[in-house]
């Protein structure tokens, strides 16, 4: 490897970084199975995941593109594909939605809780 950081190196600082954190992303699932990391489910925010997002494709997986243009009224993904212009609609999404969706989660958790 020419000017690289090990792999495991880059994975052990990856899963210190996310240690404790809400981890908001869209299709996370292929991200963190690159990585060979995982992430608890309650601390996870995938936009492709999220159940009102889904109702825009009848139950099926959005896409970041379709999500970005029918909720923010923005096109993306033209041309070379851009981490971090997915990275920045991923979070204007969530933005948008993280009350009701830190709401619902906070309901769902009480209940298996109690």
């Amino acid at each position: 490897m020419l000017n690289g950081e090990e792999f495991a190196v880059v994975q052990k600082e990856v899963a210190e970084i996310l240690r404790g954190k809400i981890l908001v992303g869209h299709s996370l699932r292929n991200d963190m199975a690159v990585l060979f990391l995982s992430h608890p489910k309650r601390h996870i925010r995938d936009t492709s995941k999220y159940k009102p997002f889904k109702k825009i494709t009848k139950g099926s997986t959005p896409s970041l593109k379709r999500l970005a243009k029918e909720i923010l009224g923005v096109d993306i993904q033209h041309g070379e594909h851009s981490s971090i212009e997915d990275a920045q609609a991923t979070m204007q999404l969530y933005c948008t939605v993280a009350n009701a969706w830190e709401t619902s989660l906070k309901r769902r958790y009480k209940a298996i809780v109690n």
